[in-house]
């Protein structure tokens, strides 16, 4: 837990560094689709795709390629269950982790000059889970769906990913960015649990040790508004 406290830190410290140097910056809300994976030991999962959003905070100097920036914003983390048979039917669950998240980092553009600019960025993240759909699932085999007592509520990971950017006028832009966001920390952490009764078979088993963590691919799209200081 202990490692976590760095990362509010950093995103504060960023944020300082930005507004209160008395320097231009960019700022703005951006957001899009995640496309989400966990790997859970026992259950096929497939990826769970959701929206997000975010608003952000980032350094500006005319003379450097380089900057930071800081964000926050709401993204649900999680996995999904998605069936079809052959008359018709079908079955769908997922889990979903409901994260209010904070990250910081540093960003270089590649070619200041073109109307169209790539850039590639790399940075930290903080999360917090707000609520889980986890309880939905206590009266369905209660035993071998998770259960909400073994969410880490503090988790801890990177980001990496680049895009581009352009500008509508003077002091509006817009972007489009591609990140991929593995956690480090563990979303989910359960122990090996003795004595469990299968719901199909009535014997009774050991579930095995359950540590998820996550892994989200997202796609944004967001708007970029400069805050201009000019001297004199």
């Amino acid at each position: 837990m202990k490692k976590l406290y760095f990362i509010p830190f950093i995103f504060l410290l960023t944020i300082q560094c930005i507004v209160l140097s008395g320097q231009s910056f960019y700022f703005g809300p951006k957001g899009g689709l995640g496309l989400n994976i966990q790997q859970w030991n026992g259950f096929q999962r497939q990826p769970l795709i959701v929206p997000f959003g975010d608003i952000f905070i980032e350094s500006y100097d005319e003379e450097s390629p380089s900057s930071l920036f800081a964000q926050i914003g709401y993204h649900t983390r999680g996995s999904a269950i998605r069936v079809l048979n052959l008359v018709g039917g079908s079955f769908s669950n997922s889990f979903r982790f409901n994260n209010l998240v904070l990250a910081a980092g540093a960003k270089r553009v590649l070619n200041v000059n073109a109307p169209t600019r790539p850039y590639y960025l790399v940075g930290i993240r903080g999360e917090y889970t707000l609520s889980t759909n986890l309880h939905e699932y206590e009266q369905q085999m209660s035993t071998f769906y998770p259960f909400d007592f073994y969410v880490n509520k503090f988790n801890y990971g990177l980001t990496a990913g680049g895009g581009f950017e352009f500008d509508f006028q003077d002091l509006v832009g817009g972007f489009i960015e591609i990140t991929v966001n593995p956690d480090v920390s563990f979303q989910y952490d359960q122990p090996p649990i003795p004595n469990v009764r299968n719901p199909f078979t009535g014997n009774l088993e050991t579930l095995r040790e359950r540590r998820i963590r996550n892994v989200s691919l997202e796609v944004t799209i967001g708007l970029r508004f400069l805050r201009k200081v000019e001297y004199y």
